[in-house]
This record gives structure tokens, C-alpha cells and sequence, in this order.
């Protein structure tokens, strides 16, 4: 095991520099059992190629087995190839998503058939297969229980069922017509970005001015500031399964976040993308030619490194 060249573990108030420290509609809700939104992959020609080798594939694969770590990792190379490797064996899979595909900027909410990406600097595009939407917004998210959300001048928004009685409604055709109508969402605070949804109640957001913008996490309706960007731009966020961990984009560093610390877990100029397990115990980062896997709670310790390329990464 070895820890990353360039990435680096912090304490829970200390980060290179960039920060300050500290200062359900049951009509469109979905089956708790429905699969999780995800990030679309945009399919492209690309001409077969052979899976990866794994340098010292049987050494690494004891180490992942002895930390636990275990499921299907998606890694997407330079050339938007997605492989999955089985964990902790090993072994590349034919089975999921197949490849060449590349990620892109489109959140799908599976449950009901649609999507939605921000088509320009202020319109956002929601769409099925034969339908289609355009609207004024920003940094389009779907809760997860199917509601898309979307910012407006700086305030939060969803496309909800329930309207009042002289609201415009718009039919949303995806797997099944739903009437729905704009509201803010309720309890959100102002001077919002970008979001990422952690539960029906609860997300966490970039807000503020540019160049002075905080992380906050808000839960049902409450506002707590995690970190003060100093001079620096931040977005990007991504949030682990359960909630627990967020990933930002810092200017150029990548930097992991710990919730229930409220503090800065990782950081570091190398890294190309992050993915946790599904169950938060593991967090695995990409780096120019290595792919390092921690355990989330015990970051200091020293990573399984993986000797392979990517460029985009999920775990499942």
C-alpha cells in the first residue's frame, strides 16, 4: 500500500491555502425501492480495444480483500472506454453500461423516464424519449424522489404536482404524464449556484458571491456553513450515497468533505475524479496513472493503489 504523490490528507481545518476555516409529494414520488439518479453517459464511436493489464494483479487484489473493499468499479478512459472491474478480485466484467461512453453534464432520474442538462448559460432542457422541455435555470438536479430542481436568481426551484389553482402547469411525458408547475422550494436559503441532493430534505450547495462563496449543507430547511472559499472558485459537487461525504472542485484541486466533521477530509491538485463505495466505507480517487482506494474513515492510513489509468470513475 502507498499514499497518492500528490494527494493529499488533512485536518479537519486546514487546506492549501483556499479556504478560511469555519465560519414529499406523494404523487411524484417514486418507490423507495427505484433505482438512484444518475450521471448520463453519452455513447460515441470508438474502436475496440483490449482490457487493461493489472501489474501485480494477485498482490493487490489480497490487499483489497483484506480492507473489505468489494463491488464493481466503472472506469472511463481518455478515449470515454468504460471498463468495470470487479472488486476485490480483480476481474474485468462484460456485464453493465457498455462501452465507449463518455460522461457528461446530464442527470437522468430513472424512475421516470427523463432528463435534464443545461443546454446554455441560463436554459436548462428536461426530456424524454418524444419529449421536451426548455426553461430559464441553472444546475439542474432531480431529488431523489424524482422532483427536478433547477436555480433561478440565485433562489432554488422544482417542477412539483402540486400547483396552486391559477398556476400554468406543463406536462411532463416520461414514462407516465405528470401536470406539474415552478415553486421555490421552501426553507432554501438564497445565493445558491450549484446543489447536489443528499436526501428528500437535505442538500448541500455552493452560495454566494464569485469568489466568495461558502459550502453549506442545508437539512430541512436549516443552513450550516462547512467552508469559506478564499479568492478561489468552487463547484463540481458530487455527494457519496449516503450522504455522508461531499466532493468539490476548489480553482484546480479536488477536496473531500466529511459531514458529520465538518471539515475538510483530502485534497490535492492531482486528482481526476472520486467515487465511493455504496456503502461510504471507501472512497476511490483517480490520479495520472494510478487509482488509489482509502478508507473513508481512516484516511491518514495508507491506500491500495491500483496501476491503471482513468479518467471519470463510479462504483457500484
Amino acid at each position: 500500500m502507498r499514499p497518492l504523490a500528490s494527494w493529499v490528507v488533512i485536518g479537519a481545518l486546514a487546506l492549501i491555502g483556499l479556504f478560511a476555516a469555519r465560519d414529499a409529494l406523494r404523487s411524484d414520488e417514486a418507490p423507495a425501492s427505484a433505482p438512484a439518479t444518475t450521471i448520463l453517459a453519452k455513447q460515441r464511436r470508438a474502436p475496440p480495444v483490449e482490457e487493461p493489464r493489472i501489474v501485480g494483479r494477485q498482490r493487490i487484489a489480497a490487499e483489497l480483500r483484506a480492507m473489505g473493499a468489494d463491488g464493481v468499479l466503472y472506469l472511463t478512459d481518455a478515449n470515454c472506454r468504460r471498463f468495470l472491474l470487479r472488486l476485490p478480485s480483480l476481474v474485468w466484467t462484460p456485464q453493465g453500461l457498455p462501452g465507449p461512453l463518455c460522461p457528461s453534464a446530464t442527470v437522468v432520474d430513472e424512475r421516470f423516464g427523463l432528463e435534464a442538462s443545461q443546454v446554455d448559460a441560463d436554459i436548462i432542457e428536461v426530456r424524454s424519449e418524444d419529449w421536451s422541455l426548455r426553461f430559464q435555470g441553472t444546475a439542474p438536479a432531480f431529488r431523489p424522489e424524482g422532483r427536478l430542481t433547477f436555480i433561478r436568481a440565485g433562489r432554488l426551484f422544482e417542477w412539483t404536482v402540486q400547483c396552486p389553482p391559477a398556476a400554468e402547469r406543463v406536462v411532463f411525458r416520461g414514462f407516465r404524464a405528470l401536470a406539474r408547475c415552478p415553486r421555490p422550494v421552501r426553507g432554501a436559503p438564497e445565493h445558491l449556484q450549484e446543489l447536489v441532493w443528499l436526501n428528500g430534505a437535505s442538500f448541500v450547495a455552493v452560495a454566494g458571491p464569485e469568489r466568495a462563496v461558502s459550502l453549506i449543507v442545508v437539512r430541512h430547511g436549516v443552513a450550516t456553513r462547512i467552508f469559506n472559499a478564499v479568492g478561489a472558485r468552487m463547484g463540481a459537487l458530487s455527494a457519496s450515497p449516503r450522504g455522508r461525504y461531499v466532493a468539490a472542485r476548489v480553482d484546480e484541486s479536488l477536496v473531500l468533505f466529511d459531514l458529520h466533521r465538518h471539515g475538510a477530509l483530502a485534497g490535492g491538485t492531482g486528482a481526476r475524479a472520486v467515487a465511493w463505495s455504496p456503502d461510504d466505507r471507501f472512497w476511490a480517487v483517480a490520479e495520472e496513472g494510478s487509482i488509489a482506494i482509502f478508507r473513508a474513515t481512516q484516511p491518514q492510513t495508507a491506500a491500495v493503489s491500483l496501476p491503471l489509468s482513468a479518467y471519470d470513475l463510479s462504483w457500484r
